[in-house]
């Protein structure tokens, strides 16, 4: 199981807090982005290719950063979810206030159960890519996706 609780947890998904001293209202926060983390980014917004601004750092060699973006702190759960999901999580489940679990598809059946059961009175949503198409439902009339 993989969880993300707090904005350092979305760090290795390429999504990189900064600082919360770039944003004019003290509310936003600056993160750098890798190329991983700015296709979650467009995966989360639904946007074909998603303008960033120049980044901060230059990040690692085989994991540069593309872009910046200055996040909301309520963001955080949202692109969460896709990060796990886009990771390879079967589903993830949404907490009361500890953040988003993923479950892995080489978790133990038994383990996942005993999660579940653990956390029962906790557990407020099940995420999964279970739509007609992935992340997205097929329009029933037109067969359209997008």
């Amino acid at each position: 199981m993989k969880s993300i609780h707090c904005w350092d947890d979305i760090r290795p998904f390429g999504v990189v807090p900064l600082t919360g001293e770039a944003c004019g209202l003290s509310y936003r926060i600056l993160c750098d982005v890798t190329t991983r983390g700015k296709k979650i980014l467009e995966k989360a917004l639904d946007v074909a290719q998603l303008g960033l601004r120049e980044s901060w750092n230059r990040g690692d060699p085989d994991s540069p950063h593309v872009g910046s973006i200055m996040l909301a702190p309520d963001v955080l759960t949202f692109l969460g979810v896709f990060a796990l999901l886009e990771d390879g999580c079967l589903e993830v489940w949404l907490t009361k206030g500890s953040g988003v679990v993923g479950i892995e598809r080489s978790d133990p059946s038994e383990q996942v159960e005993s999660f579940k059961r653990f956390h029962a009175n906790d557990l407020i949503r099940r995420f999964a890519y279970a739509g007609t198409a992935g992340d997205r439902n097929r329009h029933v009339m037109s067969g359209r996706v997008h």
